[in-house]
């Protein structure tokens, strides 16, 4: 675990978080125009593929990675989760316009415009492995974690019962293959965002007088103005930045280049595409993440464990009702995120074989929600950390050099390259 924590601190050390928000702000301006301009000319928006993508992102990251970044960073970590999503909307933006503008058969998302953008195949058959390794960790073994810390903590349910349960569910969807997760997301994900919504509304009203010391709390911590001393004040704002932006892009995933490979089935233009990645970041990280933070923090609960400080807060709007309503939900969403993770890992890992292996993947997928249930919190969410860390190494630099219009031209041999594996 001491490996795992070293390895963890260096990829997420400042360079990496720098990286993001100046990345992500050198899209807005790249690509603010062109933005604007599919805003205004976008007439189809691909339903089914801005379902599945925030499936995906609409998970345990909103619910627990809101409730881990107040516990590691602070009120002022929201502040930086919002920054983060701000930036990240540029970068989303770009991320699905240059996987639609280089898309080849099988290989779609940052392994497209990787190796026929950049001409990069090291890059793309890099991410490629980093984007398996992340759908089992944040898009597999953290949801059904915090699915049964949260049934445990409230119904009393073994984690190996809740790991069953969401290991059956979710092989009953995914090998069923992508028309089948579409359905699922489509029908599961508007009830479940609303009645969630509906909960954090009822708390934060319910202690509606603290709203505006929850409000201060955010914006005087970010930057550390509750600090006795200058050398205290610098640590605290380095906590709220780092956990503000880890768990923004965990939520959202912004620069981590899995939001092509969820909308790589849509039928729609570029910038259409692009622009419902943006309302999905909108939809997660301003509504709905930012909803969890003032619940918790309007009821005034503190506490240092994520999934209880979740249902003390939730306790103090909703009483005994909490524990019947929040269980179902978190593991609707868990569940959301699951089905919508094993889509990105196995569009990942079909650009690596040219479509092979799926079916063994599935399984594989299957079997770490069975996993994730059991095993220790603080593994779980490190690895998922790291994960996420060298997707985004991988994907940035493609992300940086082409939205900036410094892309080669595709050649001849790479445009009929169709689905053949990548090169590595």
């Amino acid at each position: 675990m001491q490996f795992l924590d070293s390895l963890n601190a260096l990829i997420w050390g400042s360079g990496l978080i720098v990286l993001l928000l100046a990345a992500g702000v050198f899209c807005l301006i790249c690509c603010g125009r062109d933005m604007l301009d599919a805003l205004r000319q976008t007439e189809r928006i691909p339903l089914t593929a801005c379902l599945t993508s925030l499936g995906a992102a609409m998970g345990t990251g909103n619910i627990a990675g809101v409730a881990s970044a107040l516990v590691l960073g602070g009120p002022g970590a929201i502040f930086w989760m919002w920054a983060a999503g701000i930036c990240g909307a540029g970068l989303l933006f770009a991320e699905n316009v240059l996987s639609a503008r280089f898309r080849r058969g099988e290989i779609t998302g940052a392994p497209a415009y990787l190796r026929y953008g950049l001409g990069s195949p090291l890059l793309a058959g890099g991410f490629a492995v980093c984007c398996i390794a992340a759908s089992f960790g944040m898009g597999c073994m953290t949801q059904t974690y915090t699915m049964a810390m949260t049934l445990k903590a409230a119904c009393s349910v073994p984690p190996a019962v809740t790991g069953l349960l969401a290991a059956g569910i979710t092989a009953a969807v995914i090998l069923g293959g992508a028309g089948r997760i579409g359905k699922f997301l489509t029908a599961a994900v508007p009830v479940v965002s609303v009645l969630y919504l509906g909960m954090t509304l009822t708390v934060i009203v319910r202690n509606g007088a603290h709203l505006g010391e929850a409000f201060a709390a955010i914006f005087r911590d970010a930057f550390g103005w509750d600090a006795a001393a200058g050398g205290i004040a610098g640590e605290a704002v380095r906590r709220a930045v780092s956990a503000g932006v880890r768990r923004g892009v965990f939520s959202n995933e912004a620069g981590l280049g899995s939001s092509g490979l969820l909308h790589s089935d849509a039928d729609a233009p570029p910038g259409a595409l692009g622009i419902c990645a943006v309302g999905e970041l909108i939809a997660d990280t301003f509504l709905c993440c930012t909803l969890t933070a003032l619940a918790i923090l309007t009821s005034g609960v503190t506490g240092e464990d994520a999934d209880l400080l979740i249902l003390s807060a939730f306790r103090t709007g909703l009483g005994r009702g909490a524990d019947f309503l929040l269980p179902p939900v978190t593991a609707a969403f868990a569940l959301c995120t699951l089905i919508g993770w094993s889509f990105c890992g196995a569009q990942a890992l079909a650009g690596l074989t040219g479509g092979r292996y799926l079916m063994g993947y599935r399984a594989v997928f299957c079997l770490a929600a069975l996993l994730g249930a059991c095993v220790d919190a603080e593994i779980v969410w490190t690895i998922a950390d790291i994960a996420n860390g060298m997707m985004a190494y991988c994907n940035l630099p493609g992300v940086i050099l082409l939205a900036g219009g410094a892309e080669r031209q595709v050649s001849e041999q790479a445009a009929c390259a169709g689905s053949a594996p990548l090169d590595i």
